[in-house]
């Protein structure tokens, strides 16, 4: 088991009003597991991502990731956590402008405790033959393969991905969910993926929908389908 949530609830306040971003959230993340975490906007998906992540903390509720409590750890320790065993994808591409494809990926790289070769993964990902240039003289969906080629190459235990498909057309979108499906089949990432769109949820091996901060179900999706394969209006 990769990742246990235990009556996790993350509670805003302001002044004396109490806003309950998760409230009572239970269920584990298995090794090697693609998971979807479904919702409309304000449900509490992005939060849940941000609390098993350690970007954020819980305000009660206990995550276990192995046997470490990361729920009870400091900045620096969780910072630590991070680094060591995790990786990011979000919407925004968060590419550093100055640097080259290839230097993007090796600063991603650089920090991972067992890291993936930097040429592999730019092959895997499909933008070898734009290694050497800047950001600015890519398109969106080849800026998102930087960003996961960044991610992958420290070789994470888990990587979490914001709506990574959000801001990209429907042909692009399942290019970057291919490539996503394989890390995970290559290298067994466990890849947790936050999306509003159901359709992502059936390449999935567990699909969480949540509403109003709470889990509302857990489904199993005895097969899984292939990234090409998915629906997308």
């Amino acid at each position: 088991m990769s990742i246990n949530l235990k009556n996790v609830e993350k509670v805003y306040k302001t002044g004396e009003v109490k806003t309950y971003a998760l409230r009572g959230v239970t269920f584990d993340i298995k090794e090697g597991e693609i998971i979807v975490i479904l919702g409309p906007s304000g449900s509490g998906k992005s939060t849940l991502l941000n609390v098993i992540s350690g970007l954020d903390t819980p305000s009660s509720g206990e995550i276990k990731y192995k046997d470490e409590i990361i729920s009870s750890y400091k900045e620096e320790a969780l910072t630590k956590f991070r680094r060591k065993y995790l990786g990011f994808i979000f919407q925004q591409y968060n590419l550093i402008q100055n640097l080259t494809v290839r230097e993007n990926v090796e600063i991603g790289s650089s920090i991972g405790k067992n890291p993936l070769n930097v040429d592999e993964i730019l092959e895997k990902v499909g933008i070898d033959d734009q290694k050497d240039k800047y950001p600015y003289q890519l398109s969106g969906g080849q800026q998102q393969r930087v960003s996961i080629a960044r991610s992958v190459g420290k070789n994470p235990d888990i990587l979490f991905c914001d709506e990574p498909t959000g801001a990209l057309d429907e042909e692009t979108g399942k290019q970057v969910l291919e490539i996503l499906e394989k890390m995970n089949e290559d290298y067994k990432t466990t890849l947790v993926i936050i999306t509003h769109n159901p359709n992502i949820a059936l390449m999935a091996d567990r699909v969480i929908k949540m509403n109003s901060g709470k889990i509302e179900e857990i489904t199993k999706n005895e097969h899984r389908k292939k990234a090409q394969e998915i629906k997308w209006g």
